[in-house]
């Protein structure tokens, strides 16, 4: 059954409040511009470097339901994780959301690759969030740019619903995490979502990268534990609510958990509550989303959600991850953001070479037959 968390978490209807809305327009005009392109300029603004660009600071109690943002990101290169955005709750010090832009809305590796989901989308070059997102006092919302260039065109849109009454103080607030880790053979599993509180799991929208060399010299290794390069999806979830000593959820492997199968077998596949927007053995790539609409996680303590790189972790992997929750606050402080070049993705153009080396092996085989043929010719 899906779930509608507005209505059946929430208790909020269109009928509690009134609709409004904050955006770029009017926010910030060049001096320099003129005629249509004064007006042109007055929707956007341009994002200058080290900037920490206050989008929104909305009066309470109130429920965010839509945020939508466009920019080019071809013309502003890296921007999507050079961008990093942060909301805060109710007076808090501590930021509840924090993630590059780009994989907040669900980017598949630093692009915005299109799909369509019920929580977050990439469509027609608009990046868009329907989380709902409750607050009673204030809702403050920022975007930093992090790099040494201008962000130009930045365009948003923020729409919430003002209301009369408050939340109560048990009224589970939303939080957003991004975090990304290398592990070797035999490191511990990714961790999608530790938290501590009372609230409910989400989902999570995961990049994952496969690392090493996966053409040992017995080739029964190539399929299993390496999975001809994308071994990494052998391994599985497990998720601990409220302390448990087991995990209470212990999956079958990677792809299994974004409900898909034998390592995504159509690609891209997108739907409301999951979906995969690339797969690709040359490049060991895999991007993909969950979101458990089906019947959220809850926890009344804590959680802790993991995902392992292989099977027992046997493998070498790069993992970034987006894990979406909500739960009452105050929070635990989140880990600070790596430095924007330590959020690059790596290892397409190493793994390309990698996956295409039998291709080489065989042709140098091939060439040795030959030049020994002549020999004995």
């Amino acid at each position: 059954m899906f779930i509608n968390l507005s209505r059946d978490i929430f208790g909020i209807t269109p009928d509690k409040g009134v609709v409004r809305q904050v955006s770029s327009f009017g926010m910030r005009k060049s001096r320099f511009a003129f005629g249509s392109l004064s007006e042109f300029d007055e929707k956007c603004v341009n994002l200058h470097p080290g900037e920490d660009f206050k989008c929104a600071d909305i009066d309470g109690p109130g429920l965010i339901c839509r945020i939508w943002i466009t920019l080019p990101w071809k013309l502003n290169h890296g921007s999507l994780r050079n961008l990093v955005l942060r909301i805060y709750w109710d007076e808090e010090k501590e930021p509840s959301v924090c993630a590059p832009l780009g994989d907040f809305f669900g980017a598949t590796f630093d692009r915005p690759v299109e799909f369509s989901s019920a929580y977050s989308s990439i469509t027609s070059g608009a990046f868009l969030s329907f989380f709902p997102m409750p607050f009673n006092k204030r809702a403050l919302i920022k975007v930093e740019n992090q790099s040494h260039l201008p962000v130009t065109m930045f365009f948003y849109q923020i729409t919430y619903l003002s209301l009369e009454e408050s939340f109560g103080e048990s009224t589970p607030f939303f939080h957003c995490m991004w975090k990304t880790s290398t592990m070797n053979r035999k490191d511990p599993p990714f961790v999608i979502l530790e938290a501590v509180g009372r609230g409910f799991y989400l989902g999570c929208h995961l990049n994952m990268t496969g690392r090493g060399y996966p053409w040992g010299l017995n080739p029964i290794t190539w399929q299993m534990p390496e999975g001809f390069g994308l071994g990494m999806l052998e391994g599985w979830e497990k998720i601990w609510i409220d302390g448990a000593l087991e995990p209470q959820v212990h999956g079958t492997g990677g792809e299994d958990y974004f409900n898909g199968a034998w390592y995504f077998k159509s690609v891209p596949c997108t739907t409301l509550t999951h979906g995969v927007t690339l797969r690709s053995y040359l490049t060991r790539r895999v991007s993909c989303y969950r979101f458990h609409a089906e019947m959220p996680v809850w926890f009344n303590k804590d959680i802790r959600v993991t995902i392992d790189h292989g099977i027992n972790n046997a493998l070498p992997a790069t993992y970034d991850g987006t894990a979406y929750w909500y739960q009452t606050e105050p929070h635990v402080a989140f880990e600070k953001l790596p430095p924007r070049k330590m959020r690059k993705p790596v290892g397409k153009y190493k793994n390309f070479l990698a996956m295409t080396a039998p291709i080489g092996y065989a042709g140098l085989a091939l060439g040795a037959r030959s030049v020994i043929r002549k020999i004995r010719g």
